[in-house]
């Protein structure tokens, strides 16, 4: 039997840029040693864990790719320990999520969908200067 010690804690924000709004209808998923985990959607999820070593996988289901996101990371937790990471779904559905130290995290795909942005912000500004001038 397990005494009160022997029970650590997984303390998972799970975050997204804001910008991402469409990730708001959806829950990401949390797998943590080949299990699924209930999650409450996106915010700070409490997790019971055993001390030890553990793989811990997080996605974000979407309709392409089928698991948008996807970050994993092996982890070492300690008896009684609360470990503390955060999750950060990307920018660009095709980018890699990001796993690690609360604070830290920054989105995939931002600067790339940024990019894009201003270039198509040039491209119409350049076609109303055309249509104006003919």
């Amino acid at each position: 039997m397990e005494t009160p010690s022997d029970q650590s804690t997984l303390t998972l924000t799970l975050r997204h840029p804001v910008a991402t709004f469409l990730y708001q209808a959806t829950k990401p998923r949390i797998r943590l040693d080949g299990v699924d985990l209930e999650t409450s959607g996106w915010g700070v999820q409490r997790i019971p864990i055993t001390p030890g070593e553990h793989r811990l996988d997080v996605w974000v289901p979407y309709v392409i790719p089928r698991r948008a996101g996807r970050a994993r990371r092996n982890i070492t937790v300690a008896d009684g320990q609360d470990l503390a990471l955060e999750y950060m779904a990307p920018t660009m559905t095709f980018a890699r999520g990001s796993l690690a130290a609360p604070g830290v995290q920054a989105s995939r795909g931002y600067s790339t969908v940024m990019v894009f942005n201003i270039i198509a912000v040039v491209v119409v500004v350049a076609a109303l200067i055309a249509l104006a001038l003919t």
